[in-house]
């Protein structure tokens, strides 16, 4: 087990480098330094350590960007999974969910209904990256037959394009639609599971 030197050896047998001076906070050694280092652990006189030192091995990590952590973070759901989860809060609501539902010529990502033979009660239209004209335009459609409620899922980054379209060509289902950002689906999804199986922990 090794001890600190007393603080009148401080000065005299402190172990340095002067490639460490320029360096600031908490930064990984290469290891050209890191075995520079370790071979002056041997110098200092053996009662400051007990035994042969083990030599000790430096492996750089590649760095890890704050960047690139926030890329990560900030990965949006597929088009496929945001689908998947609708149907699933659907399905927690107690609707019958169905996706690419058809209608006319078109098909609507998600749709959930009261009963078998009922028309959609609720429509949603899923954009990643996709034609948001294209999927107001279904759920105008949708409203128009059926007066369901509708919705259209988009990333924020699209959301003035959705209202800027809305105030204009689509102006009839103005009031009617909601927008709700991807991840507020995961967020909805978790939320109303939790609900649910607290509840039914209860056994109410």
């Amino acid at each position: 087990m090794g001890r600190c030197l007393p603080p009148d050896k401080w000065q005299i047998s402190k172990i340095a480098s002067s490639e460490l001076f320029p360096r600031g906070g908490f930064q990984a050694l290469s290891q050209d330094i890191a075995r520079k280092l370790v071979s002056k652990f041997t110098s200092l006189p053996k009662e400051y350590y007990v035994g042969t030192p083990t030599p000790i091995s430096a492996k750089e990590t590649s760095p890890i960007y704050p960047r690139e952590l926030l890329q990560a973070e900030q990965a949006s759901p597929s088009h496929d999974e945001l689908k998947h989860r609708l149907m699933e809060i659907g399905q927690l609501q107690g609707y019958l969910a169905d996706e690419e539902y058809v209608f006319d010529t078109a098909r609507l990502d998600v749709v959930w209904r009261r009963v078998e033979r009922s028309v959609p009660t609720y429509v949603f239209e899923v954009q990643v990256g996709g034609d948001v004209y294209h999927a107001l335009g279904k759920l105008k459609h949708a409203f128009d037959l059926w007066n369901s409620h509708i919705f259209i899922v988009a990333p924020q980054a699209d959301r003035n394009r959705v209202e800027n379209l809305l105030s204009g060509t689509f102006h009839e289902i103005n009031n009617r639609i909601k927008f709700i950002e991807l991840k507020k689906v995961e967020e909805l999804y978790k939320r109303k599971k939790a609900y649910l199986d607290f509840e039914k922990d209860l056994g109410i």
